[in-house]
């Protein structure tokens, strides 16, 4: 198994090799054909069914299927990060592939099979680097913010939740992921906590 820091060292390693100006997800497309991986989407009624990484029978060309009914952007994005993240961190195929279900592709990091959870820290990572996640925020944050709040936002049912509908519709936008992955991440980078709702 590997540690956050060893994962958050490979997708650096990734990015670093195929980044261009804008969000990471913009990516797929250049690091699949620079690493010979075959995409396809299939509409499979299994709404179980989210995602997989295969080899073919040589083992030779490795494939990533997503199920194309995924309507949300940000769930499509993080499950092709996720299925990326298993072929980076070279996880083992059972009978030459790994089938990811709803439960496995957690975008909100609750997963405790460490393989899953894994390929989601990858995809967290590889979505919303730390480094530009961390200057986004704080420049929204400090642009927006009335109340000069600096480095962390406390979001509750009062004019913080405004703020963090800001910094979300940007920040989601950004970087093709959705609110329950951004909020995640945020609090994960001890950037932002939400209480709101209570």
């Amino acid at each position: 198994m590997k540690t956050n820091s060893e994962i958050e060292a490979i997708v650096n390693g990734v990015l670093t090799k195929y980044q261009k100006r804008g969000g990471s997800y913009k990516l797929f497309e250049d690091i699949m054909l620079e690493e010979g991986i075959v995409f396809k989407e299939i509409n499979s009624a299994n709404q179980n069914f989210v995602g997989a990484l295969t080899k073919g029978n040589t083992g030779q060309k490795s494939y990533i299927f997503i199920n194309g009914n995924i309507d949300n952007t940000g769930r499509r994005h993080f499950t092709i990060a996720h299925e990326l993240g298993h072929y980076f961190l070279a996880h083992q195929l059972k009978d030459n592939s790994i089938y990811c279900s709803n439960t496995d592709i957690a975008e909100e990091g609750n997963q405790f099979d460490p393989i899953e959870r894994e390929a989601n820290y990858f995809a967290s990572c590889f979505l919303m680097p730390e480094e530009k996640v961390k200057v986004a925020f704080l420049s929204i944050l400090e642009n927006r913010s009335r109340k000069k709040i600096k480095d962390f936002l406390l979001v509750k049912n009062d004019y913080t939740f405004g703020i963090w509908v800001l910094i979300r519709d940007e920040l989601t936008k950004r970087y093709g992921v959705s609110e329950a992955a951004l909020r995640y991440r945020l609090q994960y980078l001890r950037l932002a906590r939400f209480e709101f709702g209570r």
